[in-house]
């Protein structure tokens, strides 16, 4: 279910429709088997003075320290039912530090072009949408994919978002 801003809770996702190379290839992977726009996935981490900070694998690592910044194509959306938000939270928070997985994104590229055993995520990495969907599978979310390690954004918000 997509949320407004003001109907948003810790532990809610928010999914990009992001530019840069990170995305570039993500969206060129994607669209071999989704036509989505989704790029990037981050959570609701926590308000401060009104303002919220999510948290995301990014280029640094796992972090929650940056401001929620929302472009046109961006959604809110909620966390689903089923998925206990503490136990989420609690699990996405205990990845702050973890590296980015950079082979991981490649290993997608190509694994939308090779048989699903195709894998070279190095250990102790995330990408985005990993790090959420494990998240929420902590939380009590079940995903049927082949591989949540390598579970881009955009086929991540179709099993959120519907």
């Amino acid at each position: 279910m997509i949320l407004n801003i003001e109907a948003a809770t810790a532990g809610d996702m928010v999914f990009y429709d992001s530019s840069g190379p990170v995305s570039w290839l993500l969206k060129v992977a994607q669209l071999i088997r989704w036509h989505g726009d989704k790029s990037h996935v981050a959570w609701l981490d926590r308000q401060v003075d009104g303002q919220w900070f999510i948290g995301q694998a990014e280029g640094c690592g796992v972090t929650i320290d940056k401001p929620l910044v929302l472009g046109p194509n961006d959604v809110i959306v909620k966390i689903p039912d089923g998925c206990d938000r503490a136990k989420a939270l609690f699990f996405w928070r205990s990845q702050v530090g973890r590296k980015y997985g950079y082979l991981t994104v490649l290993s997608i590229f190509i694994t939308e072009m090779m048989p699903w055993f195709v894998n070279v995520m190095l250990p102790d990495t995330w990408i985005c949408s990993a790090v959420v969907a494990e998240g929420l599978r902590f939380g009590g979310w079940y995903c049927s994919v082949p591989d949540i390690y390598q579970l881009a954004p955009d086929p991540l918000y179709a099993a959120v978002a519907a």
